[in-house]
């Protein structure tokens, strides 16, 4: 099995459109080309970020295949989100990530409709043992999804599937991801989706986040790791604080639209949202932008 363990900063890269809501390479290269010069670990494509949910089975294989060929020979790490409603699309996608020799696949629980423990465990162990030589991910993040993963089923599908590697924890709930990194083994990556816990998941024994801010602004996240990997906590805490502020301007990352807006600030323009999501319009970029100026001005950054 390829193994290449989800660590350190990882983005959940946004996805560009044109005019048309249509993905656009061109533009979605040269973003990735961005976010692989700021230094980050990985990409982790097509999750909530990326808009994933509300594109098709083939729009997602590729924007993959895309970020794949556009980072062969960088060191970076590429997983592909493959979580769907129906069992069926992620079937499909998880093969796909696996014939082009993406890093790895994520899921989110299946959505909408309430499942399980044992519902749970079946949808992932049934997945994991069909691609049982690719790494799999877990995705928790209940407020979104309706469903909820438990540190028992985390160690059950472990347990019963090694290829199931690790998780990300966008839940918020401090107490669970601690539980996640004390009650898991130590080759099982626990990684935060809540980025003003970041530094404390680390100091606690997470191995990394994978952050929506961070593939904006992703320079302070892998200032925090460095100095941490450093051991210069005092520091990295004085960074934390910064990167806290930032998170918070953007909306910890739960408002899509606004880190595309932000990003076209910076001068990357990744297109429309699609819809229903509205796109900023102007009015909206002008608020945006002072409320950064006064941000990034307080943390050290530029756009």
């Amino acid at each position: 099995m390829k193994e290449r363990k989800l660590r350190g900063i990882v983005v959940a890269a946004l996805t560009a459109f044109d005019s048309q809501e249509k993905f656009d390479p061109p533009a979605m290269e040269e973003y990735i080309d961005f976010l692989v010069e700021k230094g980050v670990d990985g990409l982790y494509i097509c999750g909530s970020t990326g808009e994933g949910l509300i594109m098709n089975v083939e729009e997602r294989k590729r924007v993959l295949e895309t970020v794949l060929k556009r980072t062969q020979g960088k060191n970076v790490a590429v997983f592909a989100h493959c979580g769907s409603v129906r069992m069926e699309e992620t079937v499909q996608l998880v093969e796909h990530a696996k014939e082009v020799k993406a890093d790895g696949a994520g899921m989110v629980t299946p959505f909408y409709y309430k499942y399980s423990d044992e519902e749970l465990f079946g949808y992932y162990d049934t997945i994991a043992r069909k691609f049982s030589d690719f790494p799999i991910y877990l995705y928790n993040n209940p407020a979104l999804a309706g469903n909820s993963i438990s540190t028992a089923l985390v160690n059950r599908l472990h347990h019963a599937d090694p290829n199931i590697m690790g998780i990300k924890d966008s839940s918020g709930n401090f107490s669970m991801v601690l539980s996640f990194i004390s009650e898991t083994p130590s080759e099982f990556s626990v990684l935060a989706g809540y980025d003003r816990a970041f530094l404390s998941i680390l100091l606690m024994g997470g191995d990394g986040c994978v952050t929506g801010p961070g593939a904006v602004f992703p320079e302070l996240f892998v200032k925090v790791y460095e100095l941490y990997k450093k051991s210069n906590v005092k520091l990295a805490k004085e960074y934390q604080e910064k990167l806290t502020k930032l998170s918070l301007a953007l909306g910890d990352g739960a408002n899509m639209p606004l880190l595309k807006v932000a990003l076209k600030l910076r001068g990357i323009d990744l297109g429309p949202m699609r819809k229903p999501f509205k796109t900023f319009e102007e009015e909206g970029m002008k608020t945006l932008k002072e409320k950064l100026d006064v941000v990034l001005e307080e943390v050290g950054l530029k756009y």
